[in-house]
């Protein structure tokens, strides 16, 4: 496992399931209020439809390019989807 700067793993930096459950609610909140199903995100964003699914489940760490693509498809900034 490759060590970042500061001697923590990878996968230290990974989102605890608390927080990707959190990400995800968000994701998924703001998905539902702009009226867009899992397909017109994803074609929206570039996103895969299948990923979109996952990471509202919280079931996957997004990295942030796919942060930025979420939120500017959904007319949010990346801190409105970030969890408190």
């Amino acid at each position: 496992m490759a060590v970042v700067p500061g001697g923590k793993t990878a996968q230290h930096l990974a989102l605890s399931e608390e927080r990707r459950k959190a990400l995800g609610g968000k994701v998924k909140t703001a998905r539902e209020n702009a009226g867009l199903t899992h397909e017109s995100l994803a074609h929206a964003s570039g996103v895969y439809f299948k990923h979109i699914q996952r990471i509202e489940r919280g079931d996957s760490n997004p990295t942030l390019a796919t942060g930025y693509a979420l939120a500017d498809a959904l007319g949010l900034r990346l801190q409105d989807l970030l969890p408190d």
